[in-house]
């Protein structure tokens, strides 16, 4: 095996064990597959779709309001993009796309969004999780405007392959914040970025 320089374990140390599943360790994780993720990736399909200069002027336009962050100069500009701003981007972004783009535009854009926030969930029950199937369903129907757009050429995204996970895993261990990173990412920027 010295000539295997992909670092790749091929006896790994649960080999033996009857009952262990790897698959089930990985968690899902809001912040970082879906935030810096999914909604990274819908952002910059949304800005191919209608330009960057058109969604920033629409995100101007759009009123200041309680709870919610005022980009007085769009998101176009923006280069390191915190979790807080991610969650603000996401509450004015259908707004901004009404008559920009096409209507199976918005409504896969919209289900997205619907599985980000139904992910987030302080409590679930079999209907949460059905409206959480339903928006990744809808999604999955309307997503090919982005191909048809010359936005994208496929879907094998690993971060969009992750969502098949969140249902399951909510099944298995509880609502998302049980095992979610956001709440431990201020101790990683004390402890790692700062050091």
């Amino acid at each position: 095996m010295s000539q295997d320089v992909s670092g790749c374990v091929h006896r790994p140390f649960w080999e033996g064990f009857p009952f262990a599943n790897i698959h089930k360790s990985m968690m899902p994780d809001v912040l970082h597959q879906l935030y810096q993720g999914v909604f990274k990736h819908l952002v910059t399909w949304c800005k191919s779709a209608m330009g960057s200069l058109e969604l920033d002027k629409c995100i101007w336009r759009l009123p200041p309001s309680f709870g919610t962050h005022h980009f007085k100069n769009g998101i176009s500009a923006l280069s390191q993009i915190s979790r807080s701003e991610r969650q603000d981007m996401a509450r004015i972004l259908l707004a901004c796309l009404i008559s920009k783009i096409p209507k199976e535009g918005i409504i896969a854009c919209r289900s997205l969004l619907d599985f980000i926030y139904q992910a987030q969930n302080p409590t679930h029950d079999n209907t949460t999780l059905s409206y959480m199937q339903t928006a990744l369903d809808t999604f999955h129907q309307h997503r090919d405007i982005f191909i048809t757009l010359g936005i994208h050429q496929n879907f094998n995204i690993p971060k969009f392959h992750s969502f098949l996970c969140y249902i399951n895993a909510i099944h298995l261990y509880g609502t998302t914040d049980n095992y979610n990173t956001e709440m431990f990412e201020c101790l990683h920027i004390d402890l790692a970025k700062d050091a």
